[in-house]
């Protein structure tokens, strides 16, 4: 029997200015993540929140929605511009993950963060405030995946305390567009799993394959 009423599911979606450059990309990843989720039977139940930033605002546009009924995320919802408040954004996104889950213990929470470039301009938490936070998700089962645009800015991830195993790098555009039904498929072998929410997230582990489409390999 499927287990994603109790799985949550928080996307943190960059929109600075270096994004513009792959705009529809990364409306591509976002909804192509939201197609496929509806369709899999780990993941339509679950609940789904977006949220998108740059330095004018870390923005919850999709806020605990049933996966099944959450609208695409339209062009009016994103624009890029400003630089790149990455711990603020990953902050909020565990927030709304806290909030989601408080008093559940059978829930699971995900967070899945998509940026392509390097923290610049946080206000509220700090490098080691977000890193002490993602440990202590993490340590408590979460899954937390980093993808960022090369490798550079993809080790952001292990640096915030991101597992080595659910950090890649996505290659240009279509690297981004191919990230919707990459993570998909991770998060919902997360959701699958019955059981200890560690080895859930064990299993959710980027394959080589995964990786290599990631990169923009055929």
């Amino acid at each position: 029997m499927p287990t994603t009423s109790t799985t949550h599911v928080c996307l943190v979606l960059d929109k600075s200015g270096s994004m513009q450059s792959v705009y529809e990309d990364a409306l591509g990843a976002v909804n192509g993540y939201i197609t496929r989720a509806k369709q899999d039977r780990n993941l339509y139940e679950a609940r789904f929140s977006l949220i998108t930033f740059n330095s004018q605002g870390v923005d919850t546009i999709r806020a605990n929605e049933v996966m099944e009924t959450v609208k695409p995320l339209a062009h009016g919802e994103y624009s890029c511009a400003g630089m790149t408040p990455l711990y603020d954004a990953v902050g909020r996104g565990i927030g709304v993950l806290d909030e989601a889950t408080a008093g559940k213990d059978a829930a699971k929470a995900i967070l899945v963060v998509m940026t392509d470039g390097m923290e610049n301009d946080s206000k509220e938490f700090s490098h080691a405030k977000i890193t002490g936070l993602i440990k202590a998700r993490q340590d408590a089962g979460w899954l937390i995946v980093f993808l960022g645009e090369g490798l550079d800015v993809a080790k952001q991830g292990e640096a915030m305390g991101a597992a080595k195993d659910s950090v890649a790098a996505y290659s240009g555009g279509e690297g981004l567009r191919a990230a919707g039904g990459v993570v998909v498929r991770v998060t919902a072998r997360y959701a699958a799993m019955s059981g200890d929410v560690r080895q859930a997230r064990d299993k959710a582990a980027f394959t080589p394959k995964e990786r290599d489409e990631l990169a923009g390999k055929k």
